[in-house]
């Protein structure tokens, strides 16, 4: 069964720290003329997110090598490998802020780069915390592994296709792939988190 997840934007705090990171920059240093600016692009960010996710459970099983089988296939991986150590079943989710966000960042990229790329990194930091919150969701009863993106480690981009295709993403999030194996809208993510125990 897939479990699809919404949320409003302004339930999902942004971690600053993180958003800041992703600048470049420090809290310590950054000015009040940065930080009004940054709480512009914020509201424009909380207007704009749409953030929804799909969740489905998978069985999980170890073949020869680092073969991993899940129910939307095979993954050759000896980093995914080690990360589902002791797991018997995994949760794969989608999430996206939506694609309004990435229009408002294109829009602003016209106009000021220094405004789009405190937006996009408020949305990188956004997607994050969603996640962090799916997460936290699915660890109700259950020991989880960290999550494992598509293009970590030595896990190739390829896999992103099949993961579409078991959640459903074009149909329930409007998230789409490039040529490139590059999701649409960008501020999405893609993930497995390996269940090591159920009902402690």
């Amino acid at each position: 069964m897939i479990s699809l997840l919404t949320k409003a934007a302004d339930e999902i705090e942004v971690d600053k720290k993180q958003a800041l990171r992703f600048m470049g920059c420090k809290q310590e240093i950054i000015s009040e003329d940065f930080d009004e600016l940054y709480n512009e692009c914020l509201e424009l960010y909380l207007a704009s997110a749409d953030l929804k996710a799909v969740v489905r459970k998978t069985d999980v099983s170890f073949q020869d090598g680092n073969k991993i089988k899940f129910d939307f296939g095979t993954i050759e991986s000896e980093s995914l490998k080690k990360n589902l150590r002791g797991c018997k079943s995994a949760y794969v989710f989608a999430a996206t802020a939506g694609s309004e966000v990435d229009r408002q960042i294109k829009k602003l990229s016209v106009m000021s780069d220094g405004k789009a790329m405190i937006l996009s990194c408020i949305a990188s930091s956004g997607i994050e915390c969603w996640c962090d919150f799916i997460n936290d969701e699915m660890a109700r009863n259950k020991v989880l592994r960290p999550r494992f993106s598509p293009g970590y480690g030595d896990v190739s981009l390829c896999v992103q296709k099949d993961i579409f295709d078991f959640l459903d993403v074009n149909r329930k999030l409007g998230m789409s792939l490039t040529e490139a194996l590059m999701m649409v809208p960008v501020k999405s993510v893609t993930a497995i988190v390996g269940i090591v125990e159920e009902n402690i």
